[in-house]
């Protein structure tokens, strides 16, 4: 019988793997912890720490940077002990220990900048810094330097582990905060120094001396060196990726029955890696410090793995069949010839349409990829016709390496005449290339993709603007094409409210067609017949064919209006200096004669722009709202790739993608 949580200590449970090279692999289970980690000893240690010299007082608040478990963790021990606790977390984290850590009624910060190195972990700590320097109550517990991190596992990991075999060969421990690395380091160099320890640590971790790199797993890595890490007493050191990551985990689940978190499947990999240099018989132990529950939306997530490592997802007779031994035969790194899949505009439509709020939350992930430099945005290639010059195709090259990982380009065509012959005035498609080797694996029809990243930057843009209220008088609408139609959409799934909903374009059929839909939808429309009529909304949304400004009037805009500028060319460079000015992206959007770059060649300097959609999403941009707030989005190729690759998983998964067989004439270089 045990008195309290924090009693229930497991550290005994060892799991034989099968389906390996080695005979003797044994996992060290730390997942049956009362939180659910090896983090429960780490936090156990640091928290006795404390209290064994008196720090924490009645109104003391415990803070701690965290990738998730020791959050976990020490809330957990918190709550036992009436503790108030802070954990500061970043993106990576997974929601499932979020929602763990606010269900023990702890406080959780997530940071959403990199630090110099590419991570979060500075982020994290600086964040902490400046809250001990702000507010004496807090105390901070810092698994990084604190001795006590790795004194936890010396006395508890390395000893059970100790107990548990009368000889270990080789103990394999994954490098995190290193306290447990450090900790059995110490134990075995004075007790059973004849133990080789491998330390195993994932690529784009610095803890090593290895470059640094982005990495998408949270436990295993670091992008700054812990303080507590000392490079003695271990035998080899081995960096694996986190593609490789994946598969080990993906696998130990098909054919152990074990779903394990990332840092067990890192240090599996590991094993793997040097087997053919290890005894058969080996008494080999990998340390698993969580299982995968806290991974499903990520490791064992088809479509999240398919964005960052598709190489780690399983292709036709791999995992599922078995070699002539009866074990799988499934290769640390799967190496595939190149496919290529087709998205008709159909299907496309139909993904997109299921959940456009996704779309929102994809477009605002992107913007803030872009500001933190994972993103790289060419400037658009126009292809001009001189003898027709309003007719344009345009080429948006584009790459994203953050938590989407997308390369490609979206070749998109305007020709304004289309819509006298009944056609679209737009038409597009977007190619994507395979990041790791450049080859071209699929084409979408791309036109309705464009349409809706453009959409969810209006909606993303306006609620902003609108300091997070999804609700205004009345929204009016200049120009009611397909652009018009598709913002209006995207409005409603995102669960604004309008009391009326204004309309105006010079084509008739246009005008009516947005009025009669706007009206099916339950809206109160006015179909206006003036541009003037539809300026008095609180937001307007200009989406014409506009080649030059008409909207040039000086009253034409009120303090504190939001004008959407979607067609970038409607406003004069007077209206644009005496408003307040948001724009996707500087340098992309102050060039090709938008109403922006009109102002800025009438003025001589760029200081009517206030900031990005990034910087406001953040709240780095304070808004004067004594002036017209005009959102000018020039339309970039990474919100398409973003939108692409999720509608191309989600194609793919249904069977809505047609492969074509050899597309390629020669998939080998000899």
């Amino acid at each position: 019988m045990f008195k309290t949580v924090s009693q229930m200590i497991h550290d005994n449970v060892f799991l034989r793997v099968k389906g390996l090279s080695l005979n003797n692999v044994f996992l060290k289970i730390e997942s049956f912890n009362p939180a659910g980690s090896v983090k429960m000893k780490t936090a156990l240690g640091l928290l006795q720490s404390l209290e064994s010299e008196n720090r924490i007082k009645r109104d003391s608040v415990l803070i701690e940077s965290s990738s998730g478990n020791l959050g976990v963790a020490l809330s957990l021990l918190c709550a036992e002990r009436g503790y108030r606790f802070v954990c500061v977390v970043d993106p990576n984290t997974s929601q499932q220990n979020v929602k763990t850590m606010r269900a023990y009624g702890a406080e959780v910060v997530t940071v959403s900048r990199r630090d110099s190195n590419g991570g979060y972990l500075g982020t994290r700590i600086a964040y902490v810094q400046d809250a001990l320097k702000s507010d004496g109550r807090f105390i901070w517990l810092n698994q990084y330097s604190n001795p006590e991190n790795p004194k936890a596992h010396a006395r508890t990991t390395a000893l059970s582990i100790a107990k548990s075999f009368d000889h270990v060969d080789y103990l394999f421990v994954g490098a995190g905060t290193t306290g447990t690395l450090m900790g059995c380091v110490q134990y075995f160099q004075q007790h059973r120094p004849a133990t080789k320890i491998i330390a195993v640590d994932s690529v784009g971790s610095v803890t090593f001396g290895q470059p640094a790199g982005k990495r998408f797993i949270p436990g295993l890595g670091s992008s700054q060196r812990p303080p507590i890490f000392e490079d003695t007493g271990i035998h080899e050191r081995i960096m694996i990726p986190e593609a490789d990551t994946v598969s080990a985990c993906r696998r130990l689940a098909r054919t152990n029955g074990i779903l394990v978190g990332g840092s067990t499947g890192t240090v599996i990999a590991a094993v793997e890696s040097i087997a053919e240099r290890i005894p058969r018989d080996a008494i080999v132990i990998a340390i698993s410090p969580d299982l995968g529950d806290r991974y499903l939306d990520t490791v064992y997530d088809d479509e999240w793995v398919r964005h960052r490592f598709p190489s780690a997802l399983p292709t036709e007779g791999n995992g599922n069949t078995s070699d002539d031994r009866g074990s799988p035969s499934v290769p640390t790194h799967v190496t595939q010839s190149p496919s290529f899949s087709v998205v008709p505009g159909r299907a496309v439509k139909e993904i997109l349409d299921r959940d456009l709020v996704s779309c929102i939350h994809d477009v605002r992930m992107t913007y803030l990829a872009h500001q933190a430099g994972e993103t790289i945005n060419p400037d658009s290639y126009f292809l001009r016709f001189p003898k027709f010059p309003r007719n344009r195709i345009i080429a948006l090259p584009a790459s994203i390496d953050g938590e989407v990982r997308a390369t490609g380009i979206k070749w998109i065509a305007s020709y304004p005449k289309n819509t006298e012959r009944g056609l679209p005035r737009a038409s597009a498609t977007l190619i994507l290339n395979d990041p790791e080797s450049g080859f071209p694996y699929a084409c979408l029809e791309a036109s309705y993709i464009s349409a809706v990243r453009t959409a969810a930057s209006a909606v993303l843009a306006a609620t902003h603007l609108n300091d997070g209220k999804k609700s205004a008088p009345a929204i009016g609408f200049i120009g009611a094409g397909v652009i018009a139609r598709t913002i209006a959409n995207m409005f409603q799934a995102d669960s604004w409210s309008f009391e009326q909903a204004r309309v105006f374009d010079l084509d008739d059929i246009s005008r009516k067609s947005l009025v009669a839909h706007l009206a099916s939808t339950g809206q109160n429309v006015h179909e206006c017949a003036s541009v003037a009529e539809v300026l008095e909304s609180d937001i307007v949304v200009l989406a014409t064919n506009a080649s030059e400004p008409h909207i040039t009037e000086p009253n034409s805009f009120r303090p504190g209006q939001i004008i959407l500028n979607i067609s970038l060319r409607d406003v004069g460079a007077d209206l644009i200096f005496k408003s307040t000015n948001v724009v996707d992206d500087v340098e992309h959007c102050l060039k090709a004669d938008t109403s922006p770059h009109l102002a800025e060649k009438k003025f001589g300097h760029r200081d009517f722009i206030a900031g990005t959609i990034a910087q406001l999403i953040s709240g780095d941009l304070l808004m004067d709202r004594k002036r017209p707030l005009i959102f000018s989005p020039f339309g970039l190729g990474v919100l398409d790739l973003a939108l692409g690759v999720r509608v191309l998983a989600a194609a793919q998964a249904e069977g809505a993608s047609i492969a074509v067989p050899d597309f390629f004439a020669e998939t080998t270089r000899w």
